[in-house]
């Protein structure tokens, strides 16, 4: 009796049980896998041209302008040469938290009250000089503990923090493998609310004077900017970046003669001074991370937004336990399990790319793929084993018939 019972195919049972305890568990190599697995489906997006413009400080732009950092009166110059080619919006995506030791700051100032500029703050474990207040209207400021919160925030010096037509913060928020796919794009230092610098450089361009954000017991529920609409995010204001929305890249001593009044984010590049960041691109620039996230702000307001359904998990663990048990009792006849097995496990990656690029949902088959062959593979195994004990079992009375 136990022979058959161990022998029989719904001992997969088990197994599927095993497989759906790991995915109820979810341990970090399965998130693992299943955020690469995101990565190829955001990627499977053919190259677009983002609105953004970046413009790399890189090798030849040191040996022309000398040692860094650059004089804020470089700074300067720079703003007043690109807005004197068109610029629509100048981003420095740089941080002036100490005096220039050329004592050029206020240069910078009044070139940046003559031109409109946004710049970076970065969080930190401590404040530093002193952080603008935000423009933000806040509804629920008592659940701003429910989203991403810092200790601190590094700002830039006074005269420079006070000039820029706005501030936005250059954060980053790795996933488990630590890479980072989602970037929130509003964050918390004490009872301050500070947007990200994408965030902030799509208010000034739209020309308001605040953004606004619904908070719930959850975290974010609606976030806008009033001349602009509404902006989709999750519970912690992230939103997943669109890798498929590539910038225009110029290096600073080779720019063109006329941006037509795109924004341009200006960043470091120079080996040996820049500082990548892991994405699900590889090693990317902080300007072109920002110009992407920005990008993917605008083009969401035309089209669906890239999203990781709540629904998901519970969907995917419950067509894991139905799919699973329908292949094992399809089993008892093999042709039928086999083919079965082989059609539905065939069709999960279509589907799921079907889905992403339809209405652009996230939903994961890893699981659900590698979870169904472990049970095939288990259930037809035990299927091989029992026909081949009872061949042999018949072989052995033959031959004492014999």
């Amino acid at each position: 009796m136990f022979k058959k019972i161990l022998l029989s195919p719904w001992t997969a049972l088990f197994t599927l049980a095993l497989v759906l305890l790991v995915r109820v568990t979810d341990p970090t190599f399965v998130e693992s896998v299943r955020l690469r697995y995101f990565d190829t489906l955001i990627s499977s997006r053919a190259p677009t041209e983002n609105t953004i413009v970046t413009v790399d400080i890189d090798e030849a732009s040191l040996s022309k302008y000398g040692q860094w950092p650059f004089p804020r009166g470089t700074y300067a110059h720079i703003i007043e040469d690109l807005y004197a080619r068109k610029a629509g919006l100048v981003v420095l995506n740089s941080v002036f938290a100490e005096s220039d030791r050329f004592h050029q700051d206020s240069e910078l100032a009044q070139m940046m009250k003559h031109y409109p500029v946004v710049i970076a703050n970065v969080p930190g474990d401590k404040t530093k000089n002193n952080p603008r207040n935000p423009g933000s209207a806040v509804l629920g400021p008592e659940f701003l503990d429910q989203i991403i919160t810092y200790p601190g925030m590094i700002a830039n010096v006074p005269v420079i923090e006070n000039a820029a037509a706005g501030i936005g913060t250059i954060n980053t928020l790795p996933e488990v493998d630590g890479v980072n796919r989602r970037i929130p794009l509003i964050v918390t230092v004490g009872d301050k609310l500070y947007p990200n610098l994408a965030l902030e450089t799509l208010r000034v361009a739209a020309g308001d004077s605040t953004f606004q954000v619904k908070l719930f017991e959850g975290g974010v529920e609606k976030m806008r900017i009033p001349k602009f609409g509404p902006i989709a995010t999750d519970s912690l204001s992230r939103i997943w970046i669109d890798w498929s929305l590539v910038p225009d890249r110029y290096s600073l001593t080779d720019l063109p003669k006329d941006f037509d009044g795109e924004i341009v984010i200006v960043g470091v590049s120079a080996q040996g001074i820049s500082n990548p960041i892991a994405t699900a691109r590889g090693e990317m620039l902080p300007q072109d991370l920002q110009a992407s996230i920005l990008g993917t702000v605008i083009a969401n307001k035309d089209r669906p937004v890239i999203t990781r359904p709540d629904w998901a998990d519970g969907a995917e663990i419950i067509a894991l336990l139905v799919v699973g048990i329908l292949l094992i009792f399809l089993s008892r006849w093999t042709y039928v399990g086999i083919f079965s097995s082989l059609f539905i496990t065939g069709a999960c990656i279509p589907l799921s790319s079907f889905l992403y690029r339809t209405d652009a949902w996230l939903i994961d088959c890893t699981t659900l793929v590698g979870g169904l062959i472990l049970v095939s593979l288990h259930t037809y195994g035990v299927e091989f084993v029992s026909e081949f004990l009872q061949k042999q079992a018949i072989k052995k009375q033959f031959a004492g018939y014999c």
